[in-house]
């Protein structure tokens, strides 16, 4: 998490503003008529609907608008109280948490590049996920992480303290329960 002590006055950090559903470009549009930078991570997408194909807006982080800002308590209270927006994601005034300026440096070139992504769940080790496509559709397990193309799925008899472990494609698998996390 980032440290609001090494934050120098004067620095503009990225902040990610959580939304009311589908709210995000009337919050953006808010935000800016209020002159604060707020951004939608906008991209273009063909979509297919039955046998037609037909470009699309998309939203890469749907719920959020981003804000680059060098945040004051005015601007602050400004965001929290524009319409359709819930809340700043993470920490309370004044211990905000902000995106590092490398990981929005590669959203951005990702948006730029036009290449065709696609969007993956975030998991952690021990995440419970389920298969939901191929020949092992339907089967339980927990995340054990990835490599390369393939993500690991291992599962468990705990009775006889034994595991195995699978390679999947990562796009066929659905999260079901996030792991406790352990002090």
């Amino acid at each position: 998490m980032n440290d609001p002590a090494n934050s120098a006055p004067g620095n503009a950090h990225w902040y990610a503003v959580y939304c009311k559903h589908r709210h995000e470009r009337a919050v953006r549009d808010r935000l800016v008529g209020l002159n604060l930078s707020a951004h939608v991570a906008d991209y273009q997408a063909r979509v297919r609907w039955g046998s037609r194909q037909r470009t699309t807006t998309k939203n890469l982080l749907p719920g959020y608008v981003l804000v680059h800002e060098e945040m004051t308590p005015a601007k602050y209270l400004r965001v929290l109280q524009a319409p359709g927006v819930v809340r700043f994601v993470g920490n309370p005034w004044p211990w905000l948490s902000w995106i590092p300026e490398d990981q929005m440096e590669s959203i951005r070139l990702l948006l730029r590049s036009r290449e065709e992504f696609a969007d993956v769940s975030f998991w952690r080790e021990g995440d419970q996920v389920e298969v939901l496509a191929g020949p092992l559709a339907g089967l339980r397990g927990y995340y054990g992480g990835s490599a390369g193309r393939w993500a690991s799925v291992v599962v468990s008899v705990d009775l006889l303290q034994r595991s195995v472990s699978v390679r999947v494609n990562p796009a066929d698998l659905r999260l079901v329960s996030r792991r406790l996390a352990v002090a």
